[in-house]
């Protein structure tokens, strides 16, 4: 039986996974992906799997990860592939902080250390050891790496990462920026070195991850020196249902207007602003969806509020990357990618058009393919080419188990 590497992303009520075999010269090939959602919901949850089969479906009661897993290592069954087959298993860990600028082999104190973070990452960390300690049960012995979000964006200067508040908060309650998204931007940026030729050391760029989370990173010779997000993933561009930047002001008078309109305890009112700038804001509150292509659509069809919604979404974009072109000693390369990056060439070029100092020329055709790897233009004024990159940061989460848990040694760049 063949070898296999499990990519794991675990939420507080979903199971994402990707199973990758193991083929020549410790190549990765998907064998199959899916998700597990609703779990915990007491009348279903949904298995979505997809494979060289095919897709399938599935409702079935599942109380807990454990029984999750446990259905998602029955999909593999299927395809005779042995829980004894898998090899190592890599774990998308959303915060690292300042612990961790590489993924690590999982050990107790790793274990411990996640823990430890949970304040900086309330929603997100729990869940992703919850995984880790339900894998780590369930496949006995077998290596177990984690990939954390945070961990490229260690290399960000000081410049860069510190906020103007006062020292205490910095120093003992670790309020700095920390970045997200980081194993994308890794990959894109290294997937666009190699297709313009340039080795990863000497590559500049500026890479926007734009899905329903969105975030910007500054690269240069291959490190993040600026990103977009910060201490958490509210901060930066407009997303599909985060704010992005606001005057923080804004979180203190809207708590007392609710404390006084509804009756609310501050601290109460205080938490429902908090939910909006995270749950109902962005693309959501803007235009009634946090779904672009929807808002596109009304857009290509002449909606006024719906051009508004992205004008005001790609003006956000175009800022950020502005602000770190102008820093920059050259620029090789601009990178959309993720769900909108990928796929909407209407908002790309809207987000181009508000950067008229690029000299920017879109090749029109190139900018209507999707979901490729594909130069949409070039400026007329530098060396700077505009591509669109597919992310791919499950075989990111792979590779780095493999290497780190299965063969022990570092995954080669």
């Amino acid at each position: 039986m063949g070898h296999y590497i499990l990519a794991l992303n675990c939420g507080s009520s979903s199971l994402k996974f990707t199973l990758f075999e193991v083929v020549k010269d410790n190549q990765l090939r998907s064998r199959m992906d899916g998700i597990v959602e609703e779990i915990g919901n007491k009348a279903h949850s949904r298995i979505k799997v997809e494979s060289e089969a095919g897709k399938t479906v599935q409702d079935v009661p599942l109380p807990s990860h454990h029984e999750a897993l446990l259905a998602v290592f029955d999909c593999f069954h299927k395809e005779e592939i042995r829980d004894q087959d898998i090899v190592a298993v890599g774990h998308r860990v959303v915060h690292g902080g300042t612990a961790y600028s590489s993924s690590v082999r999982i050990d107790g104190a790793v274990i411990d250390k996640i823990r430890e973070l949970f304040p900086l990452a309330p929603l997100h960390n729990p869940p992703n050891l919850l995984g880790i300690e339900v894998a780590m049960k369930l496949l006995e012995g077998v290596p177990q790496v984690a990939v954390f979000d945070t961990a490229f964006h260690a290399t960000l200067p000081e410049a860069a990462y510190r906020y103007a508040i006062p020292k205490q908060w910095y120093e003992d309650f670790s309020v700095r920026t920390y970045g997200f998204h980081g194993t994308s931007h890794m990959y894109v940026a290294k997937r666009g070195a190699k297709l313009l030729k340039i080795p990863y050391k000497d590559f500049y760029a500026i890479t926007a991850h734009l899905g329903n989370g969105c975030s910007l990173t500054k690269i240069e010779a291959g490190k993040s020196t600026d990103t977009s997000m910060g201490f958490t993933p509210l901060e930066g561009v407009i997303m599909g249902t985060r704010s992005g930047d606001i005057d923080p002001a804004i979180i203190d008078h809207v708590a007392h207007c609710l404390e006084k309109k509804e009756g609310l305890s501050l601290e109460a009112a205080y938490i429902k602003v908090m939910l909006a700038l995270n749950k109902s804001s962005g693309l959501l509150a803007l235009g009634g969806t946090n779904r672009m292509q929807d808002i596109r659509e009304k857009a290509e069809a002449g909606d006024v509020e719906a051009e508004t919604v992205i004008a005001i979404y790609a003006y956000r974009i175009a800022k950020y990357i502005g602000a770190y072109w102008s820093t920059m000693p050259a620029c090789q390369a601009i990178i959309f990618t993720a769900g909108v990056g990928e796929n909407e060439g209407y908002v790309r070029k809207k987000v181009l058009d508000f950067l008229p100092a690029l000299h920017f020329k879109m090749d029109e055709d190139a900018n209507k393919i999707r979901k490729e790897e594909v130069m949409i233009g070039k400026s007329d004024s530098s060396d700077l080419s505009v591509l669109v990159i597919p992310t791919d940061e499950e075989s990111v989460i792979a590779y780095d188990a493999l290497y780190l848990g299965y063969l022990g040694t570092s995954a080669p760049d």
